[in-house]
């Protein structure tokens, strides 16, 4: 009894503890965006969405947040705010690229960057009017 007293309380410090990160255990995917990304989330909220691995930086007058998933372990990819990773995309170190631009501490539009089953980068664009875009970006 004492074991699976042990036991139990272990998982539910886990299962507390992995809440309290802020971080997603979701995969990264164009559903996943479709799904939790909005228009006028805060950078808290977008963090408890997506999680807080991001790199950021200044954009516009505002800021710019990019989530990526790479596919390869040790893949050499260098995160850059300034460029999407085309190349890498396509060559599959990395998965997905998600930019997330900001204007007075609120998300006003996410840019989604993947391979697309033609081979080609495409992006699914979630507008500052909520309207969607999704269209190949490379050749």
């Amino acid at each position: 009894m004492k074991k699976l007293l042990t036991t139990c309380l272990g998982f539910v410090v886990i299962i507390v503890f992995s809440s309290c990160t802020g971080e997603s255990s979701e995969t990264l995917d164009k559903e996943f965006i479709k799904e939790k990304a909005e228009i006028g989330l805060s950078k808290s909220e977008v963090e408890e969405a997506f999680g807080k691995d991001y790199i950021s930086g200044d954009a516009d007058g505002g800021k710019l947040w990019l989530y990526d998933t790479t596919n390869k372990e040790g893949a050499n990819y260098e995160r850059r705010l300034d460029a999407v990773a085309h190349e890498d995309i396509i060559d599959g170190n990395v998965v997905n690229q998600l930019f997330i631009n900001f204007q007075k501490e609120k998300a006003i539009m996410y840019s989604f960057f993947y391979k697309g089953d033609d081979g080609k980068v495409w992006e699914f664009v979630l507008n500052p009017d909520e309207t969607t875009l999704e269209v190949p970006v490379s050749q």
